[in-house]
C-alpha cells in the first residue's frame, strides 16, 4: 500500500515499548512509501529492535497526522519510573509523571497513545499502593497554584486508589480503572483558558457555565476510548453530590457509584490542601475536619470520607 501525501520522518527508536501508535507509519523502499504499522498497532521493544539492526532507523508519517504524531512523541520524551525507588520516594516520581502527562493531555489531543500511556501510569500507581498502602502519606503538594491543573489529577489518581485499597478493593484491575478516573477526571478541562481556571475573583456566569460543563466534555471527548464504565462515570459525575445539588445531572446518593464518590472526596480533598489563586491551603486536619463537619452526608458520602482518613492515618 503506497501513501500519496507529502510525508516526514520519525525515528524508530522513539517508539515506545507497549505503546500504541495511532498514525499510519511507513518504510521507503526503493522510492516507494509502503505502509508498515496503521494506526492501532501495538509496538514490542523486541521489534523496533530488530528493524534498527536491520537498518531500518526511520519511519515515514504523514504530514496530515501531525497532531497525532506530536502527541506521541511528547509522551515519548516522559520519563519512565524507577520501580527500584522506595515507595514513598517512587509515588512522589509517579505524580511528577503523571503531572507531565495530564499537561501533554491539555497541549493536545486525547489520543489512543495518551489513553494506553494513562494505563501504563495508572498501573504505576497501583503496584506502589499495593506494594506499600502507607506511601500514600508522603505525597507532596505543589503550593505554586499555577501547576495546580496538573498536579491535581495526578494526586486525584493516587489518593482514591489508596481510598479504594483501604476501603477493600483489592483486585488491581479494578483498582487501575478507579486510578484512571482521577487521572483523567478533569480532561474536559483541557479547553478551558487557564486564567478561567485559575482565576482569582468569583466568575461571571459565562465562565460559571464553562466550568460546569467540563464533566460533560470529558466525558464525550473519551467517549471512543473504550474506557471502563468506572473510569468513565468518574469523568462524567465527580461533580455530584449525595443531596442532589451537584452537576451535570443531579444524582443523589443512591445514583452515584461508589468509585464516583471515592473520587468525588479525593477531588475535594486534595482542592483544599492546595494553594489556589483564590484561596489558602489548608493543612490536613483543616481539610478533614471541614470535610466533616461541612460537607458530610449531604455533599460526600461517609463511608467515602471513612475511606479517605483511613488511608491518610
Amino acid at each position: 500500500m503506497n501513501g500519496s501525501t507529502e510525508k516526514k520522518s520519525f525515528p524508530v527508536s522513539q517508539i515506545l515499548d507497549g505503546s500504541v501508535t495511532d498514525f499510519d507509519l511507513f518504510l521507503s523502499v526503493k522510492g516507494e512509501a509502503i505502509l508498515y504499522a496503521a494506526p492501532g498497532y501495538v509496538w514490542t521493544r523486541d521489534e523496533t529492535t530488530r528493524l534498527m539492526a536491520h537498518g531500518w532507523n526511520e519511519f515515514q508519517v504523514n504530514s496530515a497526522q501531525a497532531a497525532l504524531v506530536r502527541m506521541y512523541l511528547q509522551l515519548a520524551r516522559l520519563p519512565l519510573i524507577d520501580r527500584e525507588q522506595a515507595p514513598a520516594k517512587r509515588i512522589n516520581s509517579i505524580q511528577d509523571l503523571a503531572a507531565a502527562f495530564t499537561e501533554c493531555l491539555y497541549s493536545g489531543e486525547v489520543t489512543e497513545a495518551a489513553v494506553c500511556h494513562g494505563e501504563r501510569i495508572s498501573r504505576a500507581i497501583v503496584e506502589c499502593i499495593l506494594e506499600s498502602p502507607s506511601s500514600i502519606k508522603e505525597i507532596s503538594n505543589l503550593m505554586e497554584h499555577d501547576q495546580y491543573t496538573f498536579y491535581h489529577s495526578a494526586r486525584v489518581a493516587v489518593f482514591a486508589t489508596a481510598m479504594s485499597f483501604t476501603m477493600g478493593v483489592t483486585d488491581e484491575k479494578h483498582l487501575q480503572r478507579i486510578a484512571m478516573g482521577g487521572l483523567f477526571h478533569d480532561v474536559g478541562k483541557k479547553d478551558v483558558p487557564l486564567t478561567v481556571i485559575n482565576k482569582a475573583g468569583a466568575l461571571d456566569q459565562a465562565e460559571w457555565q464553562l466550568m460546569r460543563a467540563h464533566p460533560s466534555r470529558g466525558h464525550d471527548t473519551l467517549g471512543a476510548a473504550g474506557l471502563s464504565l468506572e473510569t468513565m462515570e468518574i469523568v462524567l459525575h465527580h461533580h455530584e453530590r449525595m443531596n442532589g445539588s451537584g452537576y451535570p445531572d443531579g444524582l443523589q446518593q443512591s445514583g452515584i457509584m461508589t468509585e464516583v464518590q471515592i473520587a468525588a472526596v479525593a477531588d475535594i480533598y486534595d482542592a483544599l490542601t492546595s494553594s489556589r489563586s483564590y484561596q489558602k491551603r489548608r493543612t490536613r486536619y483543616e481539610a478533614l475536619d471541614f470535610m466533616k463537619h461541612k460537607l458530610l452526608g449531604a455533599d460526600i458520602a461517609p463511608v467515602a470520607f471513612r475511606g479517605l482518613v483511613a488511608a491518610l492515618t
